[in-house]
């Protein structure tokens, strides 16, 4: 599912692209998640409370929903077009609450006007996709352990190489 475009995203969003942004998923989807479960508490505002706000998050623009971090704002930009062709359109896991400008001759979506929200109903799935992204960083952790251990035959470089990887995936969070 995380991989995979599906026939629905084929014309919308090109093989190379989708690729990025499920590296930037891989990286920051964790935070991701966890924001949209804080925003999906929090209580609407008296002024914008509807009759199914018990069933949503909090609406906000797509911008709000990535939490504030040095690797969240310099990779800004792909985590909207991951939040808008992954977790919009491909899990389903955020509805509009507007109308999504898009122009279909040149690929261009708006989004700026557009409010979202999360879909309650559908937090069951984001165990899913944590584990999906923690087996990611694992995958990732034994291919380079496993080339630096072919390269150097040294199983002290190997655990140091483990080492990085873990720092890194932790100070992504900063």
């Amino acid at each position: 599912m995380v991989f995979f475009r599906g026939e629905e995203l084929r014309g919308k969003i090109c093989i190379l692209r989708w690729l990025y942004i499920t590296l930037v998923e891989i990286l920051v989807g964790a935070e991701l998640i966890e924001n949209l479960v804080i925003t999906g508490s929090v209580h609407p505002h008296d002024n914008i409370k509807k009759k199914d706000s018990d069933h949503y998050g909090n609406e906000l623009h797509l911008n709000l929903h990535i939490p504030s971090g040095f690797v969240t704002n310099v990779l800004r930009q792909q985590i909207l077009n991951l939040l808008y062709y992954k977790y919009y359109q491909k899990y389903l896991i955020l509805e509009p609450v507007g109308d999504v400008w898009t122009d279909d001759d040149s690929g261009v979506v708006d989004c700026t006007r557009t409010r979202f929200r999360a879909r309650k109903v559908i937090f069951y799935q984001f165990i899913a996709l944590r584990r999906v992204y923690d087996f990611s960083w694992l995958v990732i952790n034994l291919l380079i352990d496993t080339v630096v251990y072919l390269i150097t035959t040294d199983i002290q470089l190997v655990l140091v190489s483990a080492a990085i990887v873990e720092a890194i995936r932790r100070a992504i969070k900063i």
